[in-house]
């Protein structure tokens, strides 16, 4: 279960460690740690959560253990600045991971579903111009608007709730 998981993140966990310190060689030994200490450390992992999460926590750990033993601050940066760009991160990681799930849920709805989608999000078209366009009332556009924003939101928390399984 580790190797899998461990597979499919550790050019993301690679790419995290090297946004903290700018140097191929150092990013690459704490990579080599990094990996020891979560395969020794995957039996704390609580299956059912997220891994990603999790290995973070273990980078972030190394990167600052890393930076005390240089006695130095790599590129200046202070740990407080270190942990802002952490959460910065892992912010925007989460952000693409839920558009990636918008994308497949969208991928998935009716023609009709889709063009109204492709109207009001995309072309930024109004309720009103919708309406005018299909000939329906702005009422039902603004109704299907509606179930069409909640049936995405609820397929996106399934999607997550799927993939932090």
């Amino acid at each position: 279960m580790f190797s899998a998981m461990f597979e499919s993140e550790k050019k993301r966990l690679y790419a995290y460690i090297y946004a903290f310190v700018l140097d191929k060689a150092a990013a690459d030994d704490i990579f080599q740690e990094t990996s020891v200490i979560l395969w020794k450390e995957f039996e704390t992992f609580e299956r059912g959560t997220s891994f990603r999460k999790w290995s973070n926590t273990i980078v972030f750990n190394c990167v600052r253990t890393y930076r005390r033993q240089q006695k130095k601050l790599v590129s200046g940066l202070s740990d407080e600045l270190l942990e802002q760009m952490s959460a910065v991160a892992a912010h925007h990681e989460n952000t693409d991971q839920r558009w990636s799930m918008l994308q497949h849920c969208v991928s998935h709805l009716s023609t009709s579903a889709h063009q109204l989608y492709y109207g009001f999000y995309i072309e930024n078209l109004s309720a009103q111009a919708l309406a005018d366009k299909t000939g329906r009332s702005i009422f039902g556009i603004r109704k299907s608007i509606h179930l069409l924003r909640r049936k995405l939101f609820d397929c996106v928390d399934k999607q997550k709730v799927e993939h932090d399984t």
